[in-house]
């Protein structure tokens, strides 16, 4: 690839990889009933019931902090999930899923079986594997500076 083409093919990758975020986010909003996959991003992560710090819950649903207290907030007002501080550090607070919650994931989660939209993740994981190892190069990669 000589230098004319490469930033062409870059922002295509980068198009791409967007437009494979928003079809996938789309897809599962449809299947599960939502605006959005945040809800479901959280309760997929607390459903275990061990309880998880806003940081945690900050990597998973990949929002910014005041986003995922708005979301938790509102997620709170539906009975689907709870705080509370701490035990070991009272600095910290985590996020239960409350019964209500746990019933939302279950029918969630059915959901998808249903569509076969899971289906997608079921390669063996190579499709997980491959855009692992892109966000890695990606993160390795320094950029050059003017």
């Amino acid at each position: 690839m000589d230098d004319s083409t490469a930033p062409a093919a870059l922002a295509e990758l980068a198009r791409l990889a967007r437009l494979a975020s928003h079809e996938l986010d789309r897809a599962i909003a449809a299947c599960i009933g939502e605006t959005s996959v945040g809800r479901w991003h959280v309760l997929e992560a607390v459903a275990a019931g061990s309880g998880r710090s806003m940081s945690q819950l900050a990597e998973v649903t990949l929002l910014s902090g005041a986003s995922l207290t708005r979301l938790i907030d509102a997620m709170i007002d539906d009975n689907l999930v709870h705080r509370r501080v701490d035990d070991t550090d009272r600095r910290r607070v985590l996020v239960f899923p409350t019964r209500r919650g746990l019933i939302t994931h279950q029918v969630m989660t059915k959901a998808l079986n249903e569509t076969g939209l899971d289906l997608l993740a079921d390669d063996r994981g190579r499709l997980a594997r491959s855009l692992t190892r892109l966000v890695t190069r990606i993160q390795q990669t320094e950029p050059v500076h003017a």
